[in-house]
């Protein structure tokens, strides 16, 4: 029985020095720290209640939020909402927390059913689960200073957070509204692993599975999802495409033709193209004696000239006025002192591509 006590007592002064060291205060009530590092594989059950750190853990997610989003209000007061809210996402996220505690050596104090194993994120809950502790014993302004001096200042790089890409969700969502392709998440199923219920959530670009993630809750499943398929598909795809300078089409587009795949790109049914030749103009009157339709500039400059327009010129030149002859009547050229044949610019070339097409 002395024992007992006294490897009790032993306990209990270990866990007191242990608190002190990691948060720099003695604890007032112990047993609310001893239940927030007790993980519920190993819960205790009296009266048919289980007794374990979830509800502790439910507790301090909420303050260690508040706390948060307090101080990011304050650090960046020009910044908006959305980058607020994007700041306080990464600091208070699983992957961050679960960093966090490690460096602070909660592992350490754990107890937890070794033999159930397969457990995720128990040291960012256990840390959740100990700020709902101190909240509880020493109240809300005590624990906001904890959380700010002890964790944030401490173990958590602003600078690296800042910089962080996160939303993965928001991207792919923002990528596929730019690029015009439909993007939605499915839950594609649920799985038990060690008593925990597991969702199994599938990104999707145009209805193909694009990328996965498995997570306890859906929301969480859906950021991993977006991540594999923006890190493995979307990444690989802007590049191949800034290589190429256009949007490639995918799945049913490729059918569709003369359907919009992209920004101000067009894809539309083969045509016969009629050749075009460069022609460079000179400031000496030899150019033209190369071609008869070409009239002599005063400025260097490229022309896009098409060949064989036979039927179609004449028809451009009525539309131009010219009349029936119109590429072969000759007009005066302002500033040259004598008539010349008259080519249409490039501009002019252009749109009267436009207009055959």
């Amino acid at each position: 029985m002395f024992g007992f006590i006294a490897a009790s007592f032993s306990k209990e002064k270990k866990l007191y020095k242990a608190v002190k060291n990691i948060l720099g205060f003695y604890p007032g009530n112990i047993f609310l720290y001893r239940l927030a590092f007790r993980h519920k594989s190993a819960s205790r059950v009296s009266g048919g209640i289980k007794s374990n750190n979830e509800r502790l853990e439910y507790l301090g997610d909420s303050v260690i939020s508040t706390a948060v989003a307090h101080y990011l209000f304050m650090r960046y007061p020009n910044k908006d909402e959305g980058f607020l809210t994007e700041m306080r996402s990464k600091m208070v996220s699983r992957a961050t927390l679960n960093k966090v505690a490690q460096k602070m050596g909660l592992h350490e104090l754990l107890n937890i059913d070794v033999k159930a194993g397969g457990f995720k994120s128990v040291d960012g809950n256990a840390l959740e689960a100990l700020m709902g502790a101190v909240f509880l014993d020493k109240g809300y302004r005590f624990t906001e200073k904890v959380i700010l001096k002890r964790v944030v200042a401490v173990h958590i790089d602003m600078d690296e957070i800042e910089k962080r890409d996160w939303n993965y969700k928001s991207k792919l969502i923002d990528w596929g509204q730019k690029e015009r392709y439909k993007v939605n998440f499915q839950v594609q199923g649920t799985m038990n692993q060690k008593g925990k219920r597991l969702y199994k959530v599938a990104a999707m670009v145009e209805e193909e599975v694009w990328g996965e993630g498995i997570d306890q809750s859906i929301k969480a499943a859906e950021q991993i999802a977006a991540e594999n398929a923006y890190k493995n598909k979307v990444l690989l795809l802007m590049e191949k495409q800034s290589k190429q300078g256009y949007r490639e089409p995918l799945g049913d587009e490729k059918k569709t033709l003369g359907e919009k795949s992209g920004p101000g790109v067009d894809v539309v049914e083969s045509q016969e193209v009629l050749p075009l030749k460069t022609i460079k103009h000179q400031d000496t009157e030899d150019a033209c004696k190369e071609d008869a339709s070409v009239v002599p500039v005063h400025q260097k400059m490229m022309v896009l000239q098409p060949e064989g327009l036979s039927g179609t010129a004449n028809t451009i030149s009525v539309a131009l006025g010219l009349g029936e002859a119109g590429m072969h009547e000759p007009v005066p050229m302002e500033g040259s002192g004598h008539a010349e044949t008259s080519v249409p610019s490039a501009s002019d070339s252009v749109s009267s591509g436009e207009e055959r097409d």
